[in-house]
């Protein structure tokens, strides 16, 4: 399989589960609580080597307990840790995570040494018969971080290596900025239809085919759209636009489902996978994603996706 580079955040989630939430100065009682690895990045990295590729991760933890706990689960997923500094100065992150009935997450953090992470922490090195660049969005959110991103995204063009950037939900005004100026750079940019109008500073009543449209004309690829309607993810390209249905599954925890979408797509990308058949992979990988309690090493193997997709077929 492929030589996959990853950079963006690796956290310790710790996630309650909660029956309702309080209001501000109240407190709700847990139902559940789980504490394990997490972070955008690292979850699409775990996924990716459930798929047999060779992950590099880039990224910062502490000199904590929580650090060493991640760099262990890492390691032990195959994921290499040779590009993962060791802070002094700030702790590993840590999320606090509520998840409600419906399986709707809630995240508290604070980035703590992943906004630590230098341009001068990023090895060319780590890039060496890389076939894609992953980059998680919440990477541009701090100055410090956000020039790694940019280091790490120099190199990659530099050596003609595909750019997959994704953009969680939420983060998109505090990014955009940032964004726009990298849009000639980037291969596929992934994210949900809502954050198209503040990507690009359109107005929100903005027709998505144009805000599609604008994103190609500034040099984008591949433009995958998380949600059309709520119904489809969609893969624009400008020989047109690919779709698939999202699958009906019993939801457990929204934790990671965007992380696992980003990992199918990134599959299909390295492997030569149709416009549709990236569409329909990534959506099963987030649709069973979201069955389970959290990532990280949670994350599905594409073999569990495979049976999945052909379970779908047959009962259709």
């Amino acid at each position: 399989m492929a030589v996959v580079v990853l950079l963006g955040d690796i956290n310790i989630d710790l996630v309650l589960a909660i029956p309702a939430y309080p209001g501000e100065g109240g407190e709700a009682i847990a139902t559940g609580q789980t504490a394990m690895i997490g972070g955008s990045a690292t979850n699409t990295a775990f996924a990716l080597a459930k798929a047999g590729h060779d992950c590099r991760l880039i990224g910062r933890v502490g000199i904590d307990s929580w650090g060493r706990e991640a760099l262990s689960e890492l390691a032990a997923a195959g994921i290499s840790t040779r590009w993962i500094g060791r802070d002094e100065l700030e702790p590993t992150q840590i999320n606090v995570i509520t998840v409600s009935p419906a399986g709707e997450r809630t995240m508290f953090a604070y980035r703590g040494a992943n906004a630590r992470l230098s341009a001068a922490d990023v090895d060319p090195a780590a890039f060496a018969g890389a076939a894609l660049f992953h980059l998680s969005g919440y990477a541009l959110l701090q100055p410090r971080q956000a020039e790694a991103a940019l280091t790490a995204i120099d190199l990659a063009v530099d050596a003609d290596i595909p750019v997959t950037l994704d953009i969680p939900g939420g983060v998109v005004a505090g990014i955009a900025t940032h964004v726009r100026t990298l849009l000639p750079r980037i291969d596929t940019i992934l994210l949900g239809s809502t954050d198209l109008p503040g990507l690009l500073g359109q107005p929100k009543e903005t027709e998505e085919e144009n805000l599609i449209a604008m994103l190609l004309e500034n040099g984008v690829r591949r433009v995958a759209v998380k949600g059309s309607g709520g119904t489809a993810s969609c893969l624009h390209t400008a020989d047109g636009r690919d779709s698939a249905p999202w699958f009906p599954v019993e939801v457990i925890d929204t934790i990671g489902a965007g992380d696992a979408f980003a990992a199918g797509h990134i599959h299909g990308r390295v492997t030569g996978l149709s416009g549709p058949d990236c569409c329909r992979l990534a959506n099963a990988y987030g649709a069973l994603a979201v069955t389970r309690k959290g990532a990280g090493r949670t994350m599905p193997a594409r073999d569990e996706v495979c049976a999945f997709l052909e379970k779908i077929e047959h009962s259709a």
